[in-house]
């Protein structure tokens, strides 16, 4: 079960499929996919951006359905906790690079990213793919103790950014659906040992800048403590390309309305 990353990524509901955006805004999108922001002066996006910069994003111009996908209507109330947590992340990003957050385009990623999850939900439940109340209970578990949290503070800390815990349980089995579908579409993932040794070696680069930028040498562990460690992110990584593969091939099949 890979729901921690998920949920305390992006506070659930795209997690997995956050870079699917990217895959499905494809050359062939139709008029009617069109964002009505990116139709806006450059001086009006300038305007909302600078709304933005001040503290919490401009939200006052999302529309009560933010897009239709195959009948289903994704809601300005799923809309706006999501967008407003991924503003939160990249403007800390922007403070530390300089550069200002791109709103307009946040909005339409965010609204790409609530398609891509919809067509992956809708596919898994064409497929059965059953998640049970135990399998969300475990899941709920597995994530507040990865943010080193009890089960009631995460709660709290999702409810703080909008999400009660009915829409936690509802998202968090969304998710669930998508890991079994992924399974069902493409088997269990196997790790080379070749993998692993890459994945080692990334890992000892990354370390290796951090300690060059913070001053402080910490040496790496050997490959074989970690072994475990980095072959679930292997496998993760692989789920992760998966994942979006798919998503991007549903997503041209699938009837589509983004109303931004």
């Amino acid at each position: 079960m890979r729901t921690n990353r998920w949920l305390l990524g992006l506070a659930m509901s795209v997690s997995v499929v956050a870079l699917a955006a990217c895959g499905s805004q494809d050359d062939e999108a139709s008029p009617k996919d069109s964002s009505a922001a990116a139709e806006q002066s450059p001086g009006a996006d300038s305007a909302q951006d600078q709304q933005g910069q001040q503290g919490k994003p401009n939200t006052k111009d999302i529309p009560e359905v933010v897009a239709e996908v195959n009948g289903k209507t994704i809601t300005k109330d799923e809309f706006v906790p999501l967008f407003e947590t991924q503003y939160q992340q990249m403007q800390m990003q922007a403070q530390q690079s300089g550069q200002p957050v791109d709103e307009t385009g946040l909005k339409k990623q965010t609204a790409e990213n609530l398609v891509s999850t919809e067509v992956l939900v809708q596919e898994a439940d064409k497929r059965k793919i059953d998640v049970t109340d135990k399998d969300i209970d475990k899941g709920l578990k597995e994530s507040a103790k990865s943010g080193q949290m009890s089960e009631k503070d995460f709660l709290k800390a999702m409810k703080d950014q909008g999400m009660d815990e009915k829409k936690v349980r509802s998202e968090l089995a969304n998710q669930l659906k998508i890991e079994g579908l992924i399974e069902d579409e493409y088997g269990e993932f196997e790790v080379t040992g070749e993998e692993i040794g890459q994945a080692y070696e990334q890992a000892k680069t990354q370390q290796e800048q951090m300690a060059a930028q913070g001053g402080q040498q910490q040496e790496m562990p050997p490959i074989e403590e970690m072994r475990p460690q980095l072959k679930e992110q292997v496998k993760s990584q692989k789920s992760q390309e998966a994942t979006q593969k798919f998503a991007k091939k549903l997503r041209k099949q699938a009837d589509v309305t983004i109303r931004l």
